[in-house]
C-alpha cells in the first residue's frame, strides 16, 4: 500500500471518528411517556408497543403502567407523563380544575362492560322503586344510573342512591346495604353469579355514554406535535392488526395484564374498539360529531352534581386534529 493511500485512509478513519462523536454527542428526544392501567379499551396502546408500531412511525414512546387507575390520572397531572389513557369524564375533571389537555384520540366506548346487578327477586327495572341502589356519586356510572332509570321509566326520586365505589358494590350488596347497583366487569358477572342475582341492563342499552380517551399535555402537543402524530397513528396500526389478528392480539394484550386470551377476550366482548373511521364519525368534519354534545352532556352532569366548579371548553378539550391529518393523508 503506498504512501498517499495511507494518508487517506488515515483522514477517513478521523472522519468517521468524528461523526461517531458528533452523533454520541447528539441530544436524544425523550420518549413520550403515556400512563395506561388494567382496562381492555385501552391495549392497543401496548400491541403497538409490543409490534414496534411506535418505532416505525419513528417515536419512542415509554408506557407507564399503573395497577390503580388513579394513579395514572395523578401522574398525568402532576406532570409526570406526557399522556393518559384515561375516560372522558376524568378528562374533563382535570381540565376543568385547570390541567391544560387535549383528548387526541378515543380508544373505546362501553357495549356491554358496565351495567346494573340486581340481588335475587328483582327481575326488571320496573322493581327497583323503593330501592336502594349503589354507584359512585358524581361519576360516570352515576351518570348511566340516570339513563338507566330514564330508560326503565323511573324517577330519581324512587330510588335511593347510596354513594359507593363500583368494585365495593358485591360486597355492598352482601352486607344488605344496598339491592342493586352499577357496576363494570368483571364484578358485574361475577357479582350477579356469587349472589344469584341478575344483571338488568348493560352498556349496551346506553352506548357512546363511557368513553376511554388518549390524553395529552397541551405542552407536548405544541413542543412536539410530530411525535404526537406518530403516537395516533401507531396506535390505530394496532387497532387495525387487532382486527386481522385478534387471537393473536387478545394473547399479547392479555399477557400485559396477566391474564389468558381467553379472558381477555371475554373482557374486550364487552365494549367497542373505535377504529380510525369511528373517530372520525364521533368528531365529525367541522367538530359537530357526537362527541362534542356528549361531552357537554357529561360536563353539565359533573357541574350540577358540584363534581367541577366550571365547564371546561369542549372545543379545546377535544382535538381532532392528528385523527384528520391521519384520514386526509394519502
Amino acid at each position: 500500500m503506498n504512501t498517499r493511500m495511507i494518508k487517506i485512509l488515515i483522514c477517513l478513519g478521523l472522519v468517521l471518528l468524528s461523526l461517531g462523536s458528533l452523533t454520541a454527542c447528539a441530544p436524544q428526544k425523550a420518549p413520550i411517556r403515556i400512563a395506561i392501567s388494567a382496562w381492555a379499551g385501552v391495549e392497543p396502546a401496548e400491541l403497538a408497543a409490543q409490534l414496534g408500531f411506535y418505532e416505525k412511525r419513528g417515536v419512542q414512546v415509554e408506557l407507564t403502567r399503573f395497577s390503580a387507575y388513579s394513579d395514572s390520572i395523578s401522574a398525568l397531572v402532576d406532570g409526570k407523563v406526557d399522556a393518559g389513557m384515561h375516560t372522558l369524564d376524568d378528562a374533563i375533571r382535570y381540565s376543568s380544575s385547570g390541567r391544560d389537555v387535549r383528548v387526541v384520540l378515543l380508544t373505546d366506548y362501553s357495549f356491554g362492560g358496565d351495567g346494573l346487578v340486581a340481588r335475587p327477586g328483582i327481575n326488571s327495572l320496573a322493581e327497583l322503586k323503593g330501592k336502594k341502589i349503589g354507584v359512585e356519586i358524581g361519576t360516570v356510572g352515576h351518570l348511566s344510573l340516570l339513563k338507566i332509570l330514564d330508560l326503565g321509566g323511573i324517577a330519581i326520586t324512587d330510588v335511593t342512591i347510596v354513594s359507593i365505589p363500583a368494585w365495593e358494590i358485591q360486597q355492598a350488596m352482601m352486607n344488605n346495604q344496598i339491592d342493586a347497583g352499577v357496576t363494570w366487569e368483571p364484578y358485574l358477572t361475577s357479582t350477579a353469579t356469587d349472589l344469584g342475582g341478575k344483571v338488568l341492563i348493560t352498556s349496551r342499552d346506553y352506548p357512546e355514554t363511557i368513553i376511554t380517551t388518549m390524553t395529552f399535555d397541551e405542552t407536548v402537543i405544541q413542543e412536539r406535535p410530530q411525535d404526537v402524530q406518530a403516537v395516533v397513528a401507531a396506535y390505530f396500526d394496532a387497532v387495525e392488526y387487532l382486527k386481522k389478528n385478534p387471537q393473536d392480539a387478545y394473547q399479547r394484550m392479555g399477557y400485559a395484564e396477566q391474564v389468558s386470551a381467553a379472558e381477555f377476550e371475554s373482557h374486550a366482548s364487552g365494549l367497542k374498539y373505535l377504529d380510525l373511521a369511528s373517530n372520525m364519525d364521533l368528531f365529525g368534519l367541522q367538530k359537530d360529531g357526537r362527541i362534542y354534545q356528549q361531552t357537554d352532556t357529561i360536563a353539565q352532569f359533573l357541574f350540577d352534581q358540584k363534581v367541577i366548579s366550571a365547564k371546561p371548553e369542549i372545543g379545546n378539550l377535544l382535538d381532532p386534529t392528528f385523527v384528520r391529518f391521519l384520514q386526509t393523508s394519502p
